[in-house]
């Protein structure tokens, strides 16, 4: 699945500490609305309706993120 992500969502996840991201797609399911960057996963884990990853997993993909002109 491919999501848009904005460029300040990508420099805080990229920036973060916490283990885990838990996000709230829009109805076409391509872009996140809404999104928390925790260490306590029970804790927002009904409010974004069990959607989340790990950081390092989502920091993996943006580093290995190639641009080309």
């Amino acid at each position: 699945m491919k999501i848009k992500l904005s460029i300040s969502t990508i420099v805080k996840i990229y920036n973060s500490d916490k283990v885990f991201i838990l996000y709230r797609l829009n109805e076409e399911g391509s872009k996140i609305v809404d999104f928390t960057l925790t260490d306590n996963l029970s804790k927002f884990r009904d409010k974004y309706n069990n959607n989340f990853k790990l950081v390092v997993d989502i920091k993996k993909q943006i580093k290995n993120f190639k641009i080309e002109l």
